[in-house]
Formats: structure tokens, C-alpha cells, sequence
């Protein structure tokens, strides 16, 4: 897997996350057992 592959993975599973938050009506919980995914910090600006 090249560079270009890489990002291109990462881009997909941030817009994943994104549109998942979103996609809440009322309220959104995000729990986890060990450290959040690195994406969450690009939703605390929105």
C-alpha cells in the first residue's frame, strides 16, 4: 500500500465517522475502551 492508498483510507473512514455523527438526531454518545479514534479530534472543531 502506497502513500496516495493510505490517505485515501484515511480520508474514507474520517468522512465515515463524520457522516455517523451527524447522522444523530437528539443526542450522540461516543465511548470507547481504549484511546478515541484520531478522527474524533477534527469533529470537536465542527
Amino acid at each position: 500500500m502506497d502513500e496516495a492508498d493510505l490517505e485515501d483510507v484515511y480520508n474514507t473512514e474520517r468522512h465515515l465517522l463524520y457522516v455517523a455523527c451527524t447522522r444523530a438526531r437528539d443526542r450522540l454518545m461516543i465511548s470507547c475502551v481504549e484511546l478515541g479514534s484520531e478522527f474524533l479530534d477534527d469533529l470537536k472543531a465542527v
